[in-house]
C-alpha cells in the first residue's frame, strides 16, 4: 500500500518538472568535479556494487557524496553513506533533514541515480536537484527527470554503462 507521503509526493512532480529553473546540461568527464549518487538501500550485494562503482569515480579524482534512502525495517547502520528515511519527510511531502536538504542544494556536475526501479522519494529529491546532468536508468515515466538515460538489465551493467558513456561527452559548448 502507498503511504499519504508518498501520494502527496506524485502529486507533487508535475509541477516541480515544470517550475525547475535549474540550467541542465551535460558535462565533460575531465572537467566534472563533484559528483551524487542517489541510491535506496536494499540489500548487501546492492552496496558491494555502489561501493565499487563510487571506487571508480574516486580513482578518478572525483568527489562523491552518496545519498542513500533506507526504508526497510532491519536498517544497516554500517553502510557508511548519508541515509534518510520516511521520518525524515513531512506528511505533506516536505523533506526535514538537514543532510537531506543540503544533497539536494548542492551543485554536482552528475547526480547519478543508481536504482532499477522508480521511486517517488527520489523522483522529488531529481527535480528538486541543482545538479547539472541527471543520469539514471531509463524508464518511461523517468523521462522527464533524467537529461541522460542507460537501459540496463542489472545494476552492475548500469554502472559499466554511466561510466563508459559519461566518459565520452565532449560538450564543446562552455555554458
Amino acid at each position: 500500500m502507498i503511504s499519504i507521503k508518498k501520494l502527496i509526493i506524485r502529486l507533487q512532480l508535475p509541477k516541480l518538472i515544470m517550475k525547475s529553473k535549474v540550467k541542465r546540461y551535460a558535462v565533460n568527464y575531465g572537467d566534472a568535479f563533484r559528483i551524487g549518487i542517489l541510491i535506496t538501500l536494499t540489500d548487501h550485494e546492492k552496496q558491494t556494487t555502489v561501493d565499487g562503482f563510487i571506487d571508480r569515480l574516486v580513482a578518478d579524482n572525483k568527489e562523491i557524496q552518496v545519498l542513500c534512502y533506507d526504508n526497510r525495517r532491519a536498517r544497516n547502520k554500517i553502510f557508511g553513506y548519508l541515509q534518510f528515511t520516511s521520518k525524515d519527510i513531512s506528511l505533506m511531502g516536505n523533506f526535514k533533514a538537514e543532510h537531506l536538504i543540503d544533497f539536494i542544494n548542492t551543485d554536482f556536475d552528475y547526480l547519478i541515480h543508481l536504482d532499477m526501479e522508480s521511486n517517488e522519494v527520489l523522483d522529488k529529491i531529481l527535480c528538486l536537484s541543482r545538479s547539472k546532468c541527471r543520469i539514471g536508468n531509463d524508464l518511461e515515466e523517468h523521462r522527464s527527470f533524467y537529461e541522460f538515460m542507460m537501459r540496463a538489465s542489472s545494476l552492475e551493467e548500469m554502472c559499466d554503462m554511466i561510466l563508459h558513456y559519461i566518459k565520452v561527452v565532449n560538450n564543446k559548448e562552455k555554458v
